[in-house]
């Protein structure tokens, strides 16, 4: 069974996720105007797009060719500069480091054998007193009957954390929350959100 998103993304006026997240919104101040921004499993674009208004140098990436396809027919719709690519976390073709990079709500759909390896290629390609913005799904509630054959990689409480000891923690949040999207389906998750500074 293909994820509720698919279909969502086809709708090309419509955010499937919402709006920008807060803790993007409120690192923008501190991000210099040429920034280099990377969004990894982009989806629609929600942080891509919002970023790419502001002026920034933003790259985005997502598994989805709808969602890839949404993102260009709205950069092109709003005359805003975003390079876009269908391909997996493992194969997308880094160039140089960046600014920030986004990973939100994507590190659970990646096989537990494969996080290290992903986690540590976006720490390598990031610019000292760069940014991680994370969001993910923990195990604090039962995976999603919709979802579980997509999110094959849920944390534990605060293991994300594990990764990160030696940048420097801007914010770590433990949360749950209920969802409901366009056909009806509703959710409820277990989200850690960690925002960390990688220090030279």
């Amino acid at each position: 069974m293909k994820p509720f998103w698919e279909d969502e993304y086809l709708n090309k006026e419509k955010s499937t996720f919402g709006n920008p997240s807060k803790e993007v919104k409120e690192l923008v101040p501190y991000l210099k105007k040429d920034a280099k921004i990377l969004d990894v499993g982009c989806g629609d674009g929600r942080h891509a797009l919002y970023l790419a208004s502001l002026g920034f140098q933003v790259d985005a990436f997502d598994l989805s060719k709808n969602a890839i396809e949404k993102i260009d027919y709205l950069k092109q719709k709003n005359n805003l500069n975003i390079h876009t690519w269908v391909c997996d976390v493992l194969d997308y073709p880094f160039r140089y480091s960046y600014d920030l990079i986004i990973v939100h709500g994507v590190l659970q759909f990646i096989d537990k054998t494969k996080q290290p390896q992903v986690i540590e290629l976006l720490k390598k390609w990031t610019n000292v007193n760069g940014y991680h913005v994370i969001a993910l799904f923990t195990d604090e509630e039962p995976i999603p009957d919709d979802l579980k054959d997509v999110m094959v990689g849920v944390f534990k409480n605060e293991e994300i954390k594990d990764y990160y000891i030696n940048w420097k923690t801007l914010m770590f949040e433990n949360k749950k929350f209920h969802d409901e999207h366009e056909n009806g389906i509703k959710h409820l998750h277990a989200m850690n959100k960690l925002v960390v500074k990688k220090i030279g």
